[in-house]
């Protein structure tokens, strides 16, 4: 009796393991199925026959920090130099010219007696690209808010840099350090300047700089971090792409093409109309709602609504704005919003205008 039940004991065992294999078989055959197809479609996009998605998937992946490697496992070097923009960083741009902007008085009311919000908000629908824009009708409600200590201590979420300075809205702001994507967010890369100070970077050395100054004027271009001082700036970051694309979209009302590409991510920028409102846009992506915008999107939008000056910021999985204390676009990042070490806030009338 007691070897039967050794017998039955073991043939169950055996059946336990042989559906365990059975099973780790199937997902194993499944997993390999899916790496091949996604293999495959990234294939026929990449070496497919049209130039023109070649150049916008290299360019979409090669914006990314984690996967910005993958073309290089379809194509050559040669093959791959038609497909990517060449470095902007140390060309110089237009000076903004400040004298072209002028900053209406904040109205209350409308003249047919209607109340004006400082800030409205509004949804994005263009095209293939959706997302969210902030008008701030008085400019100097926007400052800079930072995370502390950079390079020693994490950054924050973008909910939290909006609550440590009492803000009712904000946007992620400049570049940061974050190998793999997998980096605490809390080292800039470029400049940082913060009431009046540069407070992360050099004055000498120059950067793609985004910033505004205390009257609410947006400066974007290329310069010193002295000379981002001496243009009056007060608040500032810098950006540019992983391959050395700058930051200035639109200087002077002329769109600087020689920045714009083809690729196709979540986006952050930052605007301001010749009367002084400052627009802050954020497009999702990487979704099946949406793949994402070019930066000529970007720049169409942002023409739509009188933008004279346009700069790019950080954008892809840190593309996040938050209004009223919570997250309300569609945040492309699978671990949930990013930590960040900048991140342009705007004030509610009961903070201290302009920090």
């Amino acid at each position: 009796m007691d070897e039967n039940l050794k017998r039955t004991d073991r043939k169950r065992k055996k059946r336990r393991k042989n559906v365990f294999g059975r099973v780790m078989a199937f997902l194993g055959i499944t997993l390999l199925c899916l790496l091949l197809t996604v293999f495959g479609l990234l294939w026929v996009a990449i070496k497919g026959p049209s130039p023109t998605l070649t150049g916008i998937w290299c360019n979409s992946l090669r914006e990314t920090s984690a996967i910005r490697w993958i073309p290089n496992l379809y194509l050559s070097q040669e093959e791959l130099a038609p497909y990517l923009m060449q470095s902007t960083e140390d060309v110089e741009t237009a000076q903004v010219n400040t004298s072209l902007i002028h900053i209406a008085p904040v109205r209350e009311k409308s003249e047919d007696g209607k109340e004006i919000p400082v800030v409205e908000l509004e949804d994005i629908a263009y095209g293939a690209c959706k997302g969210k824009l902030l008008t701030i009708h008085d400019p100097t409600r926007v400052i800079l808010g930072t995370s502390d200590n950079f390079g020693s201590a994490p950054g924050l979420q973008l909910t939290e840099l909006v609550a440590k300075y009492s803000g009712i809205a904000g946007t992620n702001a400049g570049g940061f350090i974050d190998d793999n994507g997998r980096g605490n967010g809390g080292t800039p890369t470029g400049m940082v300047l913060s009431k009046g100070e540069i407070i992360y970077g050099s004055p000498t050395a120059k950067y793609n700089v985004i910033g505004l100054t205390g009257e609410g004027m947006l400066i974007v271009g290329t310069m010193t971090g002295q000379q981002a001082l001496d243009a009056g700036m007060k608040w500032g970051v810098s950006f540019t792409t992983h391959d050395g694309i700058a930051s200035s979209l639109i200087i002077n009302g002329e769109v600087q093409t020689q920045n714009l590409g083809p690729g196709v991510n979540p986006r952050t920028a930052i605007g301001q109309t010749q009367d002084g409102d400052l627009l802050l846009l954020v497009l999702d992506g990487r979704s099946s709602k949406t793949l994402g915008a070019t930066l000529w999107d970007v720049v169409d939008i942002m023409q739509d609504r009188g933008a004279y000056n346009v700069g790019n910021l950080d954008g892809g999985s840190s593309s996040v704005m938050v209004y009223d204390g919570r997250i309300i676009n569609d945040c492309a990042s699978v671990t949930g919003p990013r930590r960040i070490p900048t991140g342009f806030i705007v004030l509610g009338e009961e903070g201290e205008a302009n920090g």
